[in-house]
């Protein structure tokens, strides 16, 4: 193709300087070019203003919509120029004058490029349109009579290539999609429901419906209330030592039907007390949570140990005072046939370590910590001490606290050197006193 292009370069040059022969060497260059292939014919703006120079026709006419694109023949010492529509537009007519040079002058018959168009359609039916109009790019919006429900877009777009982006909608006539019948249940109708109709439901026995019976089809297509369920209702149970009372305080009789959802208070006879303290309620013909009376049980106290009831008086607990240490259960629980788990337990003083004549320190035994005099160690503790300078301890063994007494009780002895003396076993013995070793 470049190589084409230098050759006609060359032969306009040489035309120009042969004006003699202008006419039928350019006759020549545009036959030749007429002979290309259609693939070669698509030569650059270039040549294309020097062929138009040379025929002295002026520039190039101004098309609307349209631009002049190739040269298409030479005959008669005419050129023929093809216009052509710019993107997005076409020629409203087809069969129309190319561009034609003739004697210097431009001869054509514009083209008359407009936006390109799609196919015009049928409004669909029970519909409303808004923005109509079938040039490129334009949206057009649907929407459906009071009644009616849309199937497809609400809107469709002109596309370049002529054709709609998806076809216009359909507006048909709403119904209401039957729901599935509740467990339980039935429904009188299970087809599609058209607007204002109505469909009813029922209940097996002994199962209750809850919610409305009746339903009705409304413009969106929706129902006017939620799908009734089927529900069993719940009985006072007949439980010794029980009375039932409603929040208005009638008792009720065992055996009494209650409605799904409905709430009861209840409360136990003397000597026996309510598992679960407060309302309950009736779900799918069960009470949450469980109606149920147990026994109750006999406090068990003593002296000094301090409780308190929890959870309806279905547990207590146990503490001591302040110095005292819990021993046994702190926590205890009322079963079902009024006795207590686990055993009563005792609060035990703790030992307080004082400074007794000639103690030097208490230590614990285990790890030889030192205690400051004053201190208070618990029950069960196991301890030791130390006398001071020219005391001795009665006993090496290590003490234990019992409920508030060391034992044995803690003794460090004055040491006179005239009552001691060193035996035939290398121990110290004491005058009076036990041999020590």
């Amino acid at each position: 193709m470049i190589f084409r292009s230098f050759y006609f370069l060359f032969l306009i040059i040489f035309t120009v300087k042969s004006e003699n022969n202008a006419f039928n060497i350019m006759q020549n260059i545009l036959s030749e070019y007429d002979n290309t292939t259609a693939a070669d014919k698509n030569i650059s703006p270039w040549f294309l203003k020097q062929v138009i120079n040379f025929l002295k026709c002026g520039p190039l006419p101004k098309l609307h919509n349209g631009r002049i694109q190739s040269i298409i023949k030479w005959e008669e010492q005419k050129i023929y120029l093809e216009q052509k529509c710019n993107r997005y537009f076409q020629a409203s007519h087809r069969n129309t004058t190319d561009v034609v040079c003739l004697n210097g002058k431009w001869k054509y018959q514009d083209k008359k490029c407009k936006l390109t168009t799609c196919p015009i359609f049928h409004k669909p039916a029970h519909s409303i349109l808004t923005d109509v109009a079938y040039t490129y790019n334009s949206v057009v919006y649907f929407s459906c009579f009071s009644g009616y429900s849309m199937r497809g877009n609400t809107t469709i777009r002109c596309q370049e290539n002529r054709q709609w982006s998806t076809p216009p909608p359909v507006c048909e006539s709403t119904k209401c999609l039957p729901p599935h019948p509740p467990k339980n249940g039935s429904v009188n109708n299970t087809n599609e429901v058209k607007i204002n109709e109505t469909i009813s439901f029922s209940c097996s026995k002994p199962y209750n419906l809850k919610g409305e019976s009746v339903l009705t089809c409304l413009e969106d297509g929706e129902w006017n209330f939620p799908t009734p369920i089927c529900t069993l209702k719940c009985f006072v149970p007949e439980i010794a030592g029980r009375v039932v009372t409603i929040s208005e305080g009638t008792i009720l009789k065992p055996r009494t039907l209650i409605n799904e959802g409905g709430k009861v208070i209840y409360s136990c006879k003397r000597s026996f007390i309510p598992v679960a303290f407060g309302v309950v309620q009736c779900l799918s013909g069960k009470w949450y949570p469980d109606i149920q009376c147990r026994k109750t049980c006999a406090i068990e106290a003593r002296s000094g140990l301090n409780f308190i009831l929890l959870r309806n008086s279905s547990v207590i607990e146990y503490s001591c005072s302040a110095g005292e240490t819990l021993l046994g259960d702190s926590i205890r629980t009322c079963f079902e046939n009024g006795t207590w788990s686990g055993t009563l337990p005792r609060c035990v003083k703790g030992c307080q370590l004082l400074p007794e004549f000639g103690i030097y320190s208490y230590r614990y035994s285990y790890n030889l910590q030192y205690l400051p005099f004053g201190s208070s160690v618990p029950q069960n503790t196991n301890i030791t001490y130390s006398c001071r300078v020219n005391y001795f301890r009665f006993s090496y063994e290590s003490l234990t606290c019992n409920n508030g007494v060391l034992n044995p009780q803690p003794i460090c002895s004055y040491m006179n050197r005239s009552d001691v003396w060193l035996n035939k076993k290398n121990s110290l013995q004491y005058k009076n006193r036990s041999t020590v070793s």
